[in-house]
């Protein structure tokens, strides 16, 4: 997978940067400022190393054990769900450069 949008509200996006991003990882997420400004939805542009490193990281801050608080690991676990659900749909013997379609977390009143 070359890349994907992660399509969210800039604040769900800081919450995920803080988790996910350290300083001396090997690959570099996107700004903590890139997605949209506080609840208005922005697309995050990954690599496929990006999106592994993130899901890692989500996956261990979701779990009961991490030090995150209860609304944080909720979050963590949204996001690894949504992405999951899209990872999953991807068929891995279709030709290469089919675009994957994005990740969305919107949890917005009136949003599916």
């Amino acid at each position: 997978m070359a890349s994907v949008d992660l399509v969210c509200a800039g604040d769900t996006w800081r919450a995920i940067h803080s988790q996910c991003a350290r300083r001396h990882d090997i690959v570099p997420l996107p700004g903590r400022d890139v997605g949209g400004e506080g609840r208005d939805l922005g697309p995050v542009g990954l690599t496929g190393p990006q999106l592994a490193l993130m899901l890692a990281k989500l996956f261990r801050g979701a779990r009961i054990y991490s030090v995150a608080h209860p609304h944080e690991r909720a979050v963590y676990q949204r996001v690894y769900d949504a992405a999951a659900a899209v990872l999953d749909q991807v068929d891995l013997k279709e030709a290469e450069g089919k675009p994957i379609p994005p990740i969305i977390i919107d949890a917005r009143l009136g949003s599916e």
